[in-house]
């Protein structure tokens, strides 16, 4: 028989070259045929109108890109307001400048860097765009990283910017030891690093993956136990509604660090609500930013329905406590399956 097992925690605790000739977008080019590599994404962005082709029906895939260019491509991918007061320094990107706004702006989100000059016609680099990709789409940089090249020496300026990138696959090495990074960047590759940076910045607001500061590395937190975490808040809201308690409501970034509790339990074999790595379940929610006034946290393994862990956590007097204590208005499910198949359950309260 397989042993049922489950815990319960609770504490409250208070912290509170410009380029000249005009643009077109087109639904076909005549340099980018189906095969080519980078057709998908080519004409992907082109779709979206981040990129455009020129008037004769071509892309230039292989023409290289320029700094002002990267710059209005990566504004435009991030979708901000260009509306602005800030006034960079660069004497070479005057207010008359085509790139003026998205220039100004990305300096002022700290993107691009402020200066007596900003070479807007030269051609930008791969060690260039590294670091713009991961400053725009929010991509954590630090210098213990899996991937290495021999021709990025310890002081390189970009080293810790391209080799984070490496790590999570937005930019690659022209073979497996070295990475260039004086080489320049054509439309095609810009147009490809571009939405890698973008889709990674869609995984971190969809919550799939979360930065561990602990680990300096990304983990993944996809939730892919959504049906539980919907039984779980109904059985919950039920039972609290005969208690004359308010509802609870899914807080997604509590859920995100429930997965990461149970993956944690799986990964380093343990059962309890000190994590030997994370420490205290408030440690936890404090390490990855989660602001609180109250915490609280029920674990259960080996239950293989979302029913049968909450009749179990409602048989034990600590968790039961924790599911009707009234100062929680927030609530959070992590579930992860071992290789052995079995589940460990995690369960979050918060008030705010």
């Amino acid at each position: 028989m397989k042993k049922i097992l489950l815990a319960s925690s609770f504490a409250v605790l208070f912290w509170g070259s410009v380029q000249t000739q005009s643009l077109a977008a087109t639904s076909s080019f005549s340099d980018v045929p189906a095969k080519h590599w980078a057709a998908t994404t080519i004409y992907d962005l082109v779709a979206k109108g981040y990129m455009q082709g020129y008037e004769d029906g071509t892309f230039k895939p292989n023409q290289t890109t320029t700094r002002g260019e990267a710059a209005v491509i990566i504004a435009r991918t991030m979708g901000i307001d260009l509306t602005t007061d800030f006034k960079p320094s660069f004497q070479d990107v005057p207010e008359t400048h085509p790139y003026y706004k998205q220039i100004s702006k990305l300096t002022e989100l700290g993107v691009l860097q402020d200066g007596y000059f900003f070479y807007p016609n030269a051609q930008l680099k791969r060690s260039e765009i590294s670091k713009m990709i991961a400053l725009a789409y929010g991509i954590e940089v630090d210098n213990q990283n899996k991937s290495a090249f021999k021709d990025l020496s310890n002081n390189f300026w970009a080293k810790d910017y391209i080799e984070s990138l490496a790590d999570v696959s937005i930019v690659q090495g022209i073979t497996a030891s070295r990475f260039e990074p004086n080489q320049y960047v054509t439309r095609a590759q810009i147009a490809l690093l571009t939405k890698r940076g973008m889709a990674f910045k869609g995984q971190l607001e969809k919550k799939e993956i979360i930065y561990d500061f602990l680990q300096k590395d990304y983990i993944t937190t996809v939730n892919h136990y959504k049906n539980w975490e919907t039984k779980i808040l109904s059985l919950v809201n039920e039972i609290r509604v005969k208690n004359n308690l308010s509802k609870l409501t899914i807080d997604s970034d509590l859920t995100q660090i429930s997965i990461i509790k149970a993956k944690d339990m799986m990964k380093r074999n343990y059962f309890e609500h000190c994590s030997p790595f994370y420490g205290n379940p408030w440690d936890l929610a404090t390490l990855f930013d989660y602001e609180y006034i109250s915490f609280g946290e029920n674990i259960a393994r080996n239950f293989t329905t979302a029913q049968a862990t909450f009749d179990a956590w409602m048989a034990s007097p600590k968790h039961r406590a924790n599911i009707l204590n009234s100062q929680y208005e927030y609530m959070g499910i992590g579930v992860e399956k071992a290789k052995n198949g079995k589940y460990y359950i995690v369960q979050h309260f918060s008030a705010k």
